[in-house]
Parts: C-alpha cells; structure tokens; sequence
C-alpha cells in the first residue's frame, strides 16, 4: 500500500496527545532544518503512522525533472563528437565516457594542451608585427604542425619501433628537399603534399559549435533555476534531488565543451588514409637509394645520419599503415599521441634558443629539426606535466559527482 505523507502528516500533528508525544522527535536537529519550525516526527512514528510502502512522485513533479534535466542532458550529449556511421563504436564510446570521464577529460585536455603548444611555436615562428605570404617558411611550418595535431588524435600501429617512427614522422613533417617517388623531378614535391593535405584537413573539420554552447547555456540556465527552487521552496523533497541531480551531471557539459574544443574530423577513418599515404611515400623515399643519395647531397648530411632507416624494410616490423585507430576523446586506453616527443624535441633544439622569430633562418631550422635531433625514447615518452590535466580531471568531476552525493546524503530526505 502506498503511503499518504499528506494525511498521516495531519494525522501526526492534529491527532491525539499520545500519538504527538509518543512519535514527536526532540533530539538535536542540524543543517538547514535548524530554522525549521514544523513539527518532525520520528523513523519509528513515520513507519507508524504512514507505513512502509513505495511513494512515488506525482506525474507532476516528475515530468518537472524530466523537463528540466533530462531533456538538456540528452541535448549535451547527443553533441558530443561521435564518428558518423559507427553504430557500435558509438555506443561503446558513450559507455566509455559515462564510464570512465576522468580518463577520457584528462585525454581530451592533454590534447588541448599538445594543439596550443603547436600554436603557440607557429606564432613564435615569426615577428609579432609580421603577416608571412602564403609561400613563406612561416606558412609551410603551419601546415606542417597542423598536420602534427591531426595525428596526434591517431594511435600508432603496434609494433611500430618508436625511435625509428619518431624520425620517420620528423622527416615527413618537417623535410623541405626530399623529393616524393612519384614525382622526382620537384624538389617541392612533399611540401606542396602537405599543403594539399592540410588544406583537405581544414575542410574536413566539424563545424556546429553554436548548437553545443546553446545546449551548455540551457544546462547552466536549468542548474540555476533549480538552485534558486531548492532554497526559497524550504521542504519540498523534489527540489533537492532535482538539485541533486543537477551536480551529478554537472561534468557532462564541461566533457562535451572540451570535447568540441579537441574536435575530431569529419571521417577519421578517411583521414588517417590521407596520413598513412604521406608517411607511406616519405618511406619509399628513403628506401629508394638515388632519392636517398640526392637528399643527403642537397642537406650536405651523411649516410651514419640515417643508419636508423634499417627496419623501413621489414614491413613484417615496420607495417604499411603507419596509423591505426582514431584513438581521440578517450577512444583509446593510455593514449598519448605521437606530437609531443617532436615538439619537445623543437622546443629544446631550436626554440628555447632563438625564442621569437625562430625560423628566421629556414634552411638550419628544419636541418636542426629533422636531422640534429635525438631523442632516445622515441615516440615512447610520458611527460610528468600531464599530471596537471589528470589532477584538474579528478577536480572537476570529482567535485561535480561528490557535491551530489554530499547533497543528497548528508540533507533530510524531505527536503531543504
């Protein structure tokens, strides 16, 4: 049998004496009830008096929570950056991040951090007052850390050797004299490949940011809303677990906002081809000896500068598709990406030297990226700095999901 809080509320407080003095509750009362000045019963008198059955909300205030959260959380999530046309792979991605969203915020904002970085040295990559052509130094390296930050959303095959990888990639990047097999004949021939491909990867971004920010602010505006209910309405039950509910959920538009600021493409399964095209061609290059042979004459390099390509044809080692998964927003366990340990490499190498304008002189520049550096892990490194992002992961949601239990916990079950 149902209860009746109404009536046996009633029957509690004009009742006889014996029920009142009986089951009245004179303890010590804390928290915001304090102020209160109804009468409260006890645990015993409640199941006395009103019995111990279900009571359920009236249609009324559960279509209010189903308005008011359920609606704006399912508007959040279904922008989310899902990949188009991978019906199981969406599902299994939704699990991951209900799941797990410290691992996968704390992907997304390393993300965030790695694409600043490669903004950051192609700013520092000419005077502050300067405006480069299209044709300039300036503009190759753009594409060529853009391209940078596309894969680091990409896992690298496994079995891939890292060192030997790492210098593949830097060569792919960041060489301006090699020339591609198929078109041996133009020096510029990988350089106008990387800015074909970055301008096809610009295109291929995912637009509709607006829809995501009016669904954060519907969210912010309901949060609001319900705060204000749950503190001037004292005693309605339905307020503070709408409050309740609102805390609990309260990382799920930060997730969706990070996750439109690291935004995959349109297909990442077409665009890791595209990748594993140039990273593919800048390996036959280096396999083929007459190509070889005129890069080293035209960078003045020598052959114990690529005594690393050995395992570039073993294609049992070294697979054909440098790139495996889209391994982006979490998608992947212990994801790391690949721009790091280059940029790192730069970063120590070229810029922490020259500083502002740093590619002032081009040709030392890319010598010094592609061929003077060494990083012994390779692509292999964990940097201790990505403790920032995982500790500001565990902040905010652990703050959002612990307020919720706090709320619902430590208050009266009827109310504030």
């Amino acid at each position: 049998m149902r209860p009746d809080f109404e009536a046996c509320g009633q029957e509690f407080v004009r009742g006889s004496k014996d029920i009142y003095s009986h089951y009245v509750y004179n303890g010590t009362v804390r928290g915001v009830l304090q102020s209160a000045e109804a009468s409260l019963i006890t645990v015993e008198g409640c199941r006395a008096l009103c019995g111990t059955g279900t009571g359920y909300y009236p249609w009324k205030d559960s279509s209010n929570s189903i308005t008011t959260w359920v609606l704006p959380v399912i508007g959040l999530i279904v922008q989310a950056p899902f990949e188009s046309n991978q019906a199981w792979q969406t599902i299994l991605l939704l699990a991951r991040w209900i799941g797990s969203p410290i691992a996968v915020l704390s992907y997304i904002l390393w993300n965030i951090k790695v694409t600043g970085k490669c903004a950051l040295m192609v700013d520092m990559a000419t005077k502050y007052d300067e405006y480069p052509d299209s044709d300039s130094e300036f503009s190759i390296m753009r594409d060529s850390l853009y391209i940078l930050a596309i894969m680091n959303q990409y896992s690298v095959t496994p079995g891939v050797p890292p060192v030997e990888a790492e210098r593949l990639l830097r060569l792919a990047l960041f060489s301006n004299l090699l020339h591609l097999p198929a078109s041996r004949d133009d020096p510029a021939s990988l350089v106008k490949r990387r800015t074909e491909l970055a301008s096809n990867l610009r295109e291929d971004r995912k637009k509709g940011v607006v829809p995501v920010f009016v669904s954060f602010l519907w969210f912010v505006f309901s949060l609001g809303l319900t705060i204000d209910l749950a503190f001037t309405d004292i005693g309605t039950n339905q307020t503070a677990h709408n409050l309740a509910i609102g805390f609990l959920m309260g990382w799920l538009p930060i997730l969706v906002l990070a996750s439109t600021v690291d935004r995959n493409l349109v297909s990442a399964d077409a665009i890791r081809t595209k990748l594993n095209r140039l990273v593919y061609d800048v390996r036959c290059a280096l396999l083929d000896p007459e190509i070889l042979s005129i890069y080293m004459r035209d960078t003045r390099t020598t052959p114990e500068d690529f005594s690393w390509m050995h395992c570039l044809g073993d294609w049992d080692t070294f697979p054909k598709d440098f790139f495996g998964r889209f391994g982006g927003q979490g998608r992947s366990h212990w994801h790391y990406g690949v721009a790091h340990p280059l940029l790192a490499g730069i970063e120590s190498k070229f810029m922490a030297e020259y500083g502002r304008d740093w590619l002032r002189q081009g040709y030392a520049a890319r010598l010094a990226i592609v061929v003077g550096s060494r990083n012994l892990n390779g692509l292999k490194m964990f940097d201790p700095r990505m403790v920032w992002q995982i500790l500001a992961s565990v902040f905010v949601i652990g703050g959002s999901v612990g307020g919720a239990f706090i709320l619902s916990c430590r208050l009266h079950d009827f109310g504030l």
